[in-house]
């Protein structure tokens, strides 16, 4: 598998040999994706966050996503750490994570929420 990366099949247990070309992350959706999100590009490349909301730029043609910077600890819990960002949909990509960890972080995010559409409606 020289150069190529693999990946194991959910139910068949066997390796696939993948070129680099052909795997992409899957960039969330400015507008909708709530679920764990990672930075992949710049300066905050690797931190884990979640979307507050978000806001239009350049009448509508750029989506910027307003960020909650999560700490994630295994066996435990999701906590904010009161840093917020804001970055292009493509600095991003979704991760994968269990309906459990999906709804505490949902419910960890409310009060985040909540206030960002009301400043967004402003």
């Amino acid at each position: 598998m020289d150069g190529l990366l693999s990946f194991r099949r959910k139910y068949y247990k066997t390796f696939i040999p993948l070129n680099p070309e052909d795997v992409a992350p899957e960039i969330p959706n400015p507008t909708r994706s709530n679920g764990l999100i990672v930075v992949i590009k710049g300066a905050h490349c690797g931190k884990f966050v979640r979307r507050i909301h978000h806001r239009f730029e350049d009448d509508g043609a750029i989506t910027i996503l307003m960020l909650a910077v999560v700490k994630r600890v295994i066996s435990s819990p999701e906590s904010l750490t009161g840093e917020q960002l804001e970055l292009d949909a493509s600095y991003l990509c979704l991760c994968d994570e269990s309906k459990e960890d999906r709804k505490l972080g949902d419910s960890l995010m409310d009060d985040l929420r909540r206030v960002g559409r009301k400043i967004r409606a402003k």
